[in-house]
Formats: C-alpha cells, structure tokens, sequence
C-alpha cells in the first residue's frame, strides 16, 4: 500500500493504518533514536508519544506522500526534547548543544561485505573525524537509504545544501581511511 493510501487512512481514523505505519517504521524508528540518546526508555518513550499524537491530531495531518521521513523528523524533536528536559532536571545547568552520535553501517558499501573487525575499527575511527552533521546525512543516506529531498527535509536544509553535505562527508571520509590506510602500509 502506498504512502498516500496509508496516510489517507490514518486521518480518516483506519486504526489499522496506525498499526501498520507503527509495524513498517518501528525498528527504524528504534535504531535511529537510538543514535540520539543511549536511554532505551526515552526513545521507546519518544516513539509511542509519537504514535499517540498521530492518532489523536490525525484530523488535522497534513498530507504527506512519505511517512519515513516525516515520522524521523517527528522523533527527532522530541528525543531531543526529552533528553534537554533531562538535562535540565539533573543538573541546574542549562543544557549542553545537542550532537548526533552514530557509528554508520556505511562500511558494508565503501569496503565490501566482508570487513574485518579491525576495518570495521578503522572506520569507526574516521567516522569519529568526521563533523555531527557529516555523520547524520550519511546515516540518513546510506542507513535509511533516504533522498536528497528526504534528507533537506530531515535536516532543514535545502536540496543542493544535503547533496554537498553528502559529498563533502564522503570526501572527509575517504581522506581519513586513506591516511589509516597509509599508516599501515608504513609499519
């Protein structure tokens, strides 16, 4: 069934269309929250208010022919909010700048299926080099296998912005693996 189809439905109040938007998008909403907060809880948290607010503010939803990335978006505000909230009760400090943290699966396509721990390691590290937003957009690009348009939407940035954003991450990239790899061959 389509994007539009489902959502249509879901405004209409087809419970079954919350159910399966919440079964298709579930996993990839757990392990991108994941990448937000280490708190199993405030994500799984963050995910059911999500659906909870689908399903009681389905009436005025506006149309969308994707629901990927309007429900990664979504949770993203509020993993976000949540864990500022966080901060704020555990320490009277205001919060600190936000950082996505992940560790991409992006190896799987730059090296071949079949890494080594120790290339797996080497990757982990140059993805560590690599800026906050440089690691998000390849996330958004490679492990949820987004758009351009989905990504600029994502992020809040326009069209050309994400695919130089892509370009120059993978360009970062290249040049950090390229040194480790330099290094190696020395010794």
């Amino acid at each position: 069934m389509s994007d539009n189809i489902l959502w249509r439905q879901l405004r209409e109040g087809n419970h079954s269309a919350l159910e399966s938007i919440y079964r298709t998008h579930f996993t990839h909403l757990i392990n991108y929250g994941r990448k937000f907060s280490r708190d199993n809880a405030t994500v799984e948290d963050a995910i059911q208010e999500l659906f909870i607010e689908l399903w009681n503010k389905r009436e005025s939803l506006g149309e969308t022919d994707s629901i990927k990335p309007y429900l990664l978006v979504s949770l993203r505000r509020k993993i976000i909010k949540s864990v500022k909230q966080i901060q704020k009760t555990t320490n009277d400090t205001e919060p600190q700048d936000f950082h996505f943290e992940a560790v991409l699966a992006i190896d799987e396509d730059i090296i071949g299926k079949e890494l080594l721990v120790e290339k797996k390691q080497k990757l982990a590290v140059a993805m560590q080099k690599l800026s906050h937003r440089q690691r998000e957009v390849l996330y958004l690009k490679y492990e949820s296998n987004m758009d351009y348009e989905g990504i600029s939407e994502m992020m809040d940035i326009n069209y050309q912005s994400a695919r130089n954003l892509v370009s120059k991450a993978i360009s970062a990239l290249s040049k950090h693996l390229v040194i480790v790899l330099m290094i190696i061959l020395l010794y």
